[in-house]
């Protein structure tokens, strides 16, 4: 039996919830600043029937209810959520490896389980208990937080780091990696124990090692070269080409290098090109910078200032350089997230329909270009070095990837979320536009139609570290 939580509940502990002054301090003794409880009112679905006690932090879950599934994360409003592996309700031992997002699933023992909410400093919010009525069987389920299942989350990490926090997260609303991922595991458990019930505690220790080697098991990857502390062949540029001057028939077209790496960091600008005949000046255009996981055709600056030119003098046509470049590596994991270090220097252009900003992405492509999971930022302004994390939406394109005019591969779709992963989509691009390099005609050395460009010169995206996040 599935629970869901909506309707006149939701509404009853929205009033409650707003009028609690404050929720539980966070657990630092250098920190004196108390956190505001979230609002639970639409984090889970349908919960008409369940019995909520706001005093304490308790929601009892009506008879024959063996799981039930996180309808809106965006509800916490930019907090996050995580299991709890203790019954600590000021400093609980937090299970890191499966953030609770929206779509999740979560199966309910006899003992019941414990979400923890978390700002995103990591300060602890909140700690719900949510259980079934007292005499519920438990002959169908296991609890959430048996040690069964603390073994699967992590048999080694939990008792090492069960203090350590992840990256600083963003406020986005995503899926997570499997949905159904926590409730099948205790669903799985509770198989392996009525079947031996003869010996429990033979039947707990080998669903504890079971698990234990599966979470072992679990693919986790990062991608090559991901700390930027030099160049990598899992990620393609357009810097050599933007770098290799061109001339045919009298006709010359130049730039320079825009990816450099130093101090252990990789730094991508937005470039100018140049085109002439002879001494006549021709067309100036704009192009990104890009490092993207991937290959790139393109040989020569002529290749960046027209995909395809061949003769003529120089064009004022605008040059689709995605035409040269292949977006994806082999990949299949499912990671819930992303983090990236970085900053980001804006310069800002004329175009009103391209206006000048950054682009940072993450896709998680199936088969048939069937898009698994897509993550999505970009900074329209100056940013200084920061740390930014965005989770993943499985079957959603919240960013508008797919339909934004961005740089992606051609012929891709939206799926459902739930379709195998067999490559990863990595950009970065200092201009999220000029991926199309359009121009302005030059005339005795005046700029006739600077609008034309959809980048802004020597705007710079610095990358200094990459992780997946699971």
């Amino acid at each position: 039996m599935r629970f869901e939580i909506h309707g006149k509940m939701k509404s009853l502990i929205a009033g409650t919830l707003c009028s609690l002054a404050l929720g539980l301090w966070a657990c630092s003794d250098e920190v004196e600043t108390p956190v505001a409880a979230p609002n639970l009112s639409e984090l889970f679905e349908n919960i008409d029937d369940a019995d909520i006690d706001l005093e304490s932090h308790a929601i009892v879950l009506p008879e024959g209810t063996d799981s039930f599934t996180v309808d809106n994360i965006a509800a916490l409003g930019g907090k996050k959520c995580y299991l709890a592996l203790d019954d600590d309700p000021v400093d609980p031992e937090i299970d890191w490896d499966n953030p609770v997002s929206t779509g999740t699933t979560l199966a309910i023992g006899e003992e019941g389980l414990r979400l923890v909410v978390l700002d995103e400093s990591n300060r602890v919010v909140d700690v719900w208990t949510i259980s079934l009525p007292e005499g519920e069987s438990s002959s169908s389920v296991v609890p959430a937080s048996s040690e069964a299942e603390k073994a699967s989350s992590s048999s080694e990490k939990v008792a090492s780091s069960s203090s350590e926090e992840p990256a600083e997260s963003s406020s986005s609303s995503v899926a997570p990696a499997s949905s159904s991922e926590i409730a099948s595991s205790s669903s799985e458990d509770a198989s392996s124990s009525s079947e031996v019930s003869e010996s429990s505690s033979s039947a707990e220790s080998s669903s504890s090692e079971k698990n234990e080697s599966s979470s072992s098991e679990r693919e986790e990857p990062q991608l090559p070269g991901s700390d930027f502390s030099a160049r990598n062949d899992f990620w393609a540029t357009t810097s050599d080409a933007m770098a290799t001057k061109k001339t045919s028939a009298a006709i010359t077209v130049s730039s320079e290098a825009n990816l450099a790496f130093g101090d252990g960091m990789a730094t991508i600008t937005t470039r100018k090109i140049e085109g002439s005949l002879a001494v006549i000046d021709g067309d100036r255009k704009m192009a990104s910078g890009f490092y993207f996981a991937g290959s790139y055709a393109g040989e020569t600056a002529l290749d960046i200032y027209e995909q395809g030119y061949t003769d003529g003098t120089p064009s004022t046509d605008d040059s689709y350089i995605v035409k040269d470049m292949t977006f994806g590596r082999p990949f299949t994991a499912r990671p819930t997230a992303f983090t990236v270090k970085y900053s980001y220097s804006h310069v800002a252009n004329k175009s009103t329909d391209y206006p000048q900003k950054s682009l940072v992405y993450v896709m998680l492509v199936g088969k048939n270009g069937k898009v698994v999971a897509t993550g999505a930022f970009s900074d329209s302004e100056s940013t200084e070095m920061t740390t930014r994390t965005v989770e993943l939406s499985y079957g959603k394109d919240p960013f508008g990837l797919l339909s934004g005019e961005y740089p992606v591969a051609e012929g891709l779709s939206l799926g459902t979320g739930d379709e195998d992963v067999v490559s990863i989509h990595v950009m970065f691009a200092s201009s999220a536009y000029a991926h199309v390099v359009s121009g302005c005609g030059v005339l005795l050395g005046a700029d006739l139609a600077p609008q034309n460009f959809r980048g802004g010169e020597n705007s710079a995206l610095v990358l200094d570290d990459f992780k997946l996040i699971y």
